[in-house]
């Protein structure tokens, strides 16, 4: 995990100060801000570049195996490293330059939300650390959180494999019950909630699933105060509750 200097912990509300905090997992591109809009398609472009220079491909054979790798492994460095073996660290770093970030505007409404959560946050990404924290400052709220869980942390595998749940899990020192977790991709939030997570799905105008606790088409729909009856992890949502 990737952390900042140490910061104050915030107090609970007093609703919460009698059982275990969650600790909020939250995913960073499509959850915390729009990377459709502001990050994804110069990210695309860069991948592709990558994939042509370095296995000599043209740019519609380039872009057709990107989207094959993040189909068949969750990311398209997974398939790259089954099948090329490239250096995990030298592609990420290729793929997020410092730039990339710039576009992300400031998100007021985003840092106020943050901070009425009555637990600790983390960002949990399929991106670099070095990235996820840029993205984070240009949102107005890298202080809102504790660190970072990336590619690194996982061992390059990323979500949805399970060994970044636990190996998130295991940095935390907290039983998987006790973890909200925040994604706008399902197959992630299956593997979450499979482990014991508590899962909402940042859904945008998408239709609904039963394989996750919470449905919000944007995260600040979302209210801790819905999970208090389940923070002790003795109950679980039929189904999912939605929020517009």
């Amino acid at each position: 995990m990737r952390t900042e200097p140490r910061r104050r912990q915030r107090r609970a509300p007093i609703g919460w100060r009698r059982r275990p905090l969650p600790v909020f997992l939250f995913d960073l591109d499509n959850t915390l801000y729009d990377a459709d809009c502001y990050c994804f398609p110069w990210m695309h472009e860069h991948i592709n570049t990558y994939l042509m220079r370095e296995l000599d491909l043209e740019a519609g054979a380039a872009d057709a195996l990107r989207r094959h790798y993040w189909r068949a492994y969750g990311t398209t460095l997974a398939g790259l490293m089954r099948h090329h073996r490239v250096d995990p660290q030298f592609f990420l770093e290729a793929i997020h330059p410092s730039a990339l970030s710039e576009r992300v505007p400031a998100a007021p409404d985003l840092r106020r939300w943050l901070a009425a959560l009555p637990g600790p946050a983390y960002v949990f990404t399929n991106s670099v650390a070095s990235h996820a924290w840029r993205v984070l400052e240009r949102l107005g709220v890298a202080d809102r959180f504790q660190g970072i869980f990336d590619m690194e942390t996982a061992a390059y595998q990323g979500k949805p494999h399970g060994i970044a749940y636990r190996r998130v899990l295991r940095a935390l020192r907290v039983p998987a019950w006790r973890c909200i977790f925040f994604d706008d991709t399902l197959a992630n939030l299956r593997a979450a909630r499979w482990l014991g997570m508590q899962t909402v799905h940042i859904s945008g105008p998408r239709r609904g699933t039963r394989s996750v606790h919470w449905r919000v088409r944007h995260l600040l729909a979302w209210s801790h105060l819905d999970s208090r009856d389940r923070s002790t992890g003795r109950t679980r949502p039929r189904g999912p509750v939605v929020a517009s």
